[in-house]
């Protein structure tokens, strides 16, 4: 939930009164931007990636993120300009001040963030852009610690949790594509095929995607999708059609997890809230809800 520090809602006029100053982030604030976010690990982990792992704020070229900082240079909101656009602020007076920093890129595709945030920070930037093609209004968010996980390695099971390598690209390709098309309702081999390639060859080669095989099969695929030294988002879940409702998701998640937390410290991830069965499967494996939900606006 967002917060104002001066009692109520601001408008961007209010924002800059109160001294707030909005810049593009340089490699010399990547120490405070990261403690910010360390702050909420789990709702700012796609930003955290961006800076750890892409460089983000030591590329050459324009900076994909932008702050606010108050009189006493205190960070306090950032957000992310570019095909994704994502807020990572507490308070409204930081998110309106953002605001113009968005304002009008026709190359994002997408807005995603906590609810009231995006809410707001769409109020005041929707106007510049085309009308979405889709809304998920809410999506929950769940995560869990290795303590938490429900995985009990003795059970039978027919298959092996295991990292995906670069002789499952075709394989792999193909169940990523078909979990976006069923997620996102477009084809992303049709849209951008060599993107959507090097997409799945980028976190192969990190060490990103995990897959269950049976007898040579691959029955269920989760990737993680960005990570910080705190926590890794898992994206890309999927099981094929013909393999559900026989609690193939429950055993191949809850062991590429267990695989995963090797790598990582905490798993999230965020779920449409009128999925209910991925939702009884999360819960079921000891995933559990955090106290703020996710948005998500989908352009053209």
């Amino acid at each position: 939930m967002l917060r104002s520090r001066a009692g109520g809602n601001r408008s961007g006029g209010d924002a800059r009164a109160a001294g707030l100053e909005v810049r593009p982030l340089g490699r010399d604030d990547q120490a405070v931007a990261l403690a910010m976010l360390d702050r909420n690990p789990v709702r700012d982990v796609f930003i955290a990636s961006r800076i750890v792992h892409d460089g983000a704020l030591t590329s050459f070229g324009p900076s994909p993120l932008w702050g606010a900082f108050d009189d006493r240079q205190e960070l306090r909101g950032l957000l992310h300009v570019g095909p994704n656009l994502v807020p990572a602020v507490d308070d409204a007076a930081a998110c309106e001040a953002l605001a113009p920093a968005a304002s009008g890129l026709y190359l994002a595709r997408m807005m995603v963030g906590e609810r009231t945030t995006v809410e707001l920070l769409w109020s005041r930037i929707g106007p510049s852009y085309p009308a979405p093609r889709e809304v998920r209004t809410r999506q929950l968010v769940y995560a869990v610690d290795p303590g938490q996980l429900v995985h009990d390695p003795a059970a039978r099971a027919p298959g092996v949790a295991r990292l995906a390598t670069g002789r499952d690209e075709e394989r792999v390709l193909r169940l990523s594509a078909a979990m976006y098309a069923e997620e996102m309702g477009e084809n992303p081999l049709a849209r951008d095929p060599d993107g959507y390639r090097r997409r799945v060859r980028m976190l192969t080669s990190r060490g990103w995607t995990y897959v269950y095989e049976v007898a040579g099969e691959l029955w269920f695929k989760m990737d993680v999708g960005c990570a910080s030294d705190r926590s890794a988002q898992i994206q890309g879940v999927y099981v094929p059609p013909e393999l559900r409702g026989r609690g193939v998701g429950t055993v191949a998640m809850a062991a590429c997890c267990a695989l995963a937390f090797e790598r990582h410290p905490n798993l999230s991830l965020y779920v449409n809230d009128f999925n209910a069965p991925a939702i009884a499967l999360y819960e079921r494996i000891g995933f559990r809800q955090e106290p703020y939900d996710f948005q998500t606006i989908m352009l053209p």
